[in-house]
């Protein structure tokens, strides 16, 4: 018979280091939706610009927390 073998679980992250992304992540969503209220009120000479950083803002606070991430 064969030899039934378990792969080991992978130690987790420190908490510190989750919290510090969900915090990051936080401050990158409400940035990037300042970003996008700035780039849509054509208050600056580059509207476009303010808008294009709040949308890639926006996506990196959705990006960060599946950094890691792995099917099971």
């Amino acid at each position: 018979m064969s030899e039934f073998q378990v792969t080991r679980r992978v130690k987790p992250e420190p908490t510190a280091a989750v919290v510090g992304r969900v915090l990051l992540s936080f401050v990158l969503f409400l940035g990037g939706l300042v970003l996008l209220g700035a780039g849509a009120s054509d208050a600056s000479s580059t509207p476009w610009l303010w808008f294009g950083l709040g949308l890639l803002a926006v996506a990196l606070s959705f990006g960060l927390p599946m950094r890691g991430a792995s099917q099971r």
